[in-house]
């Protein structure tokens, strides 16, 4: 979270960024305004080894394990502005996933929905990838000044009822939709590898792979200790 953060405030004009990563711990993140206070069984939760972040983007929860997180950071109006983005974005990861033989469609229904509503996988909203109607990829958008972030989860397998679970909650719960479902065994480096392409094809421009600068590295740094290290951060609602 700190290095996607940090990739937005260090951001330069007419330059945008895409990172692709996985979590070497299963952790929950929390949307920025999302309630949190009394609702999750840490101490079930520290059992199962599971870890928990909040995210500087909005949204609702997110279980972190068998699946890939991107962000991809823009100036802020380089594809039309914040919903003209999500939405391209989308369109990009939808047409990467589909070059694997994964029936996705960007859905054109659904309304944005209030951070205590639940898991961010159980319901699909407006322009999200879903596979029948079930949700494939989330994703939530920081502003930082003119620039723009937006990152999300890619889910390969596992099971999102976690987080269900964590809060005591009862009822039925729609799964998520996951590539293993409808590909079979997936490769990490193949899902990559079509995001990319897909990413290159609908936002255009000229692509070059990069390292972390040492301001974007130091920036990380400072916001890992100040902020996404910090119990008074992710417990703050």
């Amino acid at each position: 979270m700190a290095l996607d953060h940090a990739l937005a405030v260090c951001s330069q004009q007419s330059q945008g960024v895409l990172r692709l990563y996985s979590w070497k711990e299963a952790t929950v993140s929390f949307g920025r305004n999302e309630p949190t206070k009394g609702l999750y069984d840490r101490a079930n939760a520290e059992e199962l080894g599971i870890e928990f972040v909040r995210r500087p983007t909005g949204g609702r929860a997110v279980l972190h394990q068998n699946e890939i997180t991107y962000a991809v950071v823009l100036p802020v109006r380089a594809l039309g502005g914040p919903k003209a983005s999500y939405m391209a974005i989308n369109r990009g990861l939808a047409e990467g996933l589909s070059a694997i033989g994964a029936v996705v469609a960007v859905t054109d229904d659904g309304e944005p929905l209030p951070p205590d509503s639940g898991a961010c996988f159980g319901t699909p909203i407006r322009g999200e990838i879903v596979v029948g109607e079930k949700k494939l990829v989330g994703s939530a958008q920081l502003r930082v000044g003119d620039a723009l972030l937006q990152h999300g989860s890619i889910i390969i397998d596992g099971d999102q009822s976690l987080i269900h679970k964590l809060t005591g909650q009862v009822g039925d719960l729609v799964p998520a939709a996951t590539l293993h479902s409808v590909l079979g065994v997936v490769q990490h480096d193949q899902v990559t590898e079509a995001v990319i392409a897909g990413l290159k094809d609908v936002l255009g421009g000229h692509w070059h792979a990069g390292e972390y600068s040492l301001v974007e590295e130091e920036e990380a740094g400072r916001l890992e200790q100040e902020r996404y290290r910090d119990c008074a951060w992710t417990w703050r609602r």
